[in-house]
C-alpha cells in the first residue's frame, strides 16, 4: 500500500506520481510510469481544469511514457504540457530508469517509482555522482514494496526468463498447436519479458495482456484448438510460500508461477541505500502485513548518513543464501566499481 502523498518535503512545488488532493496546486509534475496506482487524478476533470488555467504547468517523463500516455485519447489533453526526458540527462529534475532525482538549494532529492537495482549497480549510474565520488543526497523517497527480510532475496529478471524460457522450449516443442500465455496482471512493465522471449520464439507466443483468465476458444489457423499453457508472472506468491526453491512453479495442469519482481528486494534496498548513505530515508510503500511502524523499525534508519563526513564503503560479495528468498540478517556489503573509489578527506 502506497503511503507517498506525491510531495517531496524539500520541494513541494513538485508532485510524483499522484495528481489529486493537494498534488493539484503544483508547479510541475513527474510521471515515472504508466501504471494506475501511479496515476491517480491524472485524468480527473480537476487537473483538466488545473492546466486550461495555466498552460505553464509541466510533466516531466520519460519519451517511452509520454508515447503510451498519448496513445490513450482520455490524456490528449497532456500533450502540449509534456516534456519527456533523456535518461541520465543531467537538469534540475533527471530522470533514471523509473526515478528522479531532483537537485535544488535545498539539497538533492531522489523518488524511486517501481524501483528495481542489482546489487552494485549504483556504482554504475553516472548522475549519482559528481566526477569520482557519490553526490551528497539529502533525502530518498523510497519504493519499499518488499523492504520485508521474506523477501531478502528476489531472483534476477534474467533468473526468470531463463526459467520461462527453458519452460516455453518445453511446451512449444511438442507441436505448432503448443502455445505459451503470459498471463500478466498489467498492459506495461513485462516488455523485458515479451521482447527476450519474442525473439526466439516469435509467433507462438500468445500476448494477452488484458484480463485474468485463459483466452477461451483459440484455435491454430487449420482450426484445430491450441493446447495453451499459463504462465504468470509473480511475486508475493512466492513470497508467501515457505518452500520456494525454483523460480518457476507448476500450480496446475495447464498453469504455472513465475517469479518476476518491478521492485528491489530486501538485500538490493540494503546495498542501494548503504552505498548512497542519504540523511532521510522516506519509505513510499508499506509491504503488504506491515504498518508504518513496522517498516520504521526495520534497519532503514542504520542505512542512514549520521555524520557529515562519508565512512569508505568496504569491498566484498554478499552472501545472499540458497533458498529462493533468503540470506542473512546483516545488509550485504557492496561491490565496489573502482571508476566510484572515495577520497579519505
Amino acid at each position: 500500500m502506497s503511503s507517498f502523498a506525491g510531495r517531496m518535503k524539500e520541494y513541494p512545488n513538485i508532485s510524483l506520481d499522484r495528481f489529486d488532493k493537494e498534488n493539484l496546486h503544483a508547479r510541475a509534475y513527474c510521471l515515472s510510469h504508466c501504471h494506475k496506482d501511479h496515476m491517480k487524478g491524472l485524468k480527473g476533470p480537476f487537473m483538466k481544469r488545473r492546466l486550461q488555467s495555466s498552460r505553464n504547468v509541466k510533466l516531466y517523463c520519460s519519451f517511452v511514457t509520454k508515447e503510451l500516455l498519448l496513445s490513450n485519447p482520455k490524456y490528449a489533453f497532456w500533450e502540449d504540457h509534456i516534456v519527456p526526458l533523456e535518461l541520465d540527462s543531467p537538469t534540475q529534475i533527471c530522470l533514471l530508469d523509473e526515478a528522479f532525482l531532483v537537485e535544488g538549494p535545498r539539497g538533492n532529492v531522489l523518488y524511486t517509482g517501481d524501483f528495481r537495482l542489482a546489487e552494485g549497480d549504483a556504482s554504475r549510474i553516472e548522475l549519482l555522482h559528481s566526477g569520482t565520488r557519490v553526490k551528497d543526497i539529502r533525502s530518498v523517497y523510497l519504493d519499499t514494496t518488499f523492504y520485508d527480510p521474506r523477501f531478502y532475496q528476489i531472483p534476477s529478471r534474467e533468473t526468470c526468463l531463463s526459467g520461462i524460457r527453458e519452460l516455453v522450449r518445453d511446451w512449444i516443442g511438442k507441436s505448432a498447436r503448443h502455445v505459451v500465455w503470459l498471463n500478466c496482471k498489467a498492459a506495461y512493465g513485462y516488455e523485458y519479458l515479451f521482447t527476450n522471449l519474442g525473439e526466439e520464439f516469435d509467433t507462438q507466443m500468445e500476448e494477452y495482456l488484458h484480463g485474468n483468465r485463459l483466452p477461451c476458444g483459440a484455435v491454430a489457423p487449420d482450426g484445430t484448438p491450441l493446447r495453451i499453457v499459463s504462465v504468470k508472472p509473480s511475486t508475493m506468491w512466492f513470497g508467501e510460500r515457505s518452500r520456494r526453491n525454483s523460480v518457476v512453479v507448476k500450480t496446475g495442469a495447464n498453469s504455472y508461477r513465475a517469479c518476476f519482481s518491478f521492485h528491489s528486494s530486501y538485500s538490493e534496498l540494503n546495498d542501494f541505500l548503504t552505498y548512497l548513505q542519504p540523511i532521510n530515508i522516506y519509505p513510499s510503500v508499506i509491504p503488504l502485513g506491515l504498518t508504518l511502524a513496522d517498516v520504521s523499525e526495520l534497519p532503514l534508519g542504520e542505512l542512514k548518513r549520521t555524520r557529515a563526513e562519508r565512512p569508505a564503503h568496504q569491498c566484498g560479495d554478499s552472501d545472499s543464501g540458497n533458498g529462493l528468498f533468503e540470506g542473512p540478517d546483516l545488509a550485504p556489503t557492496r561491490k565496489k566499481m573502482a571508476l566510484n573509489q572515495e577520497e579519505k578527506g
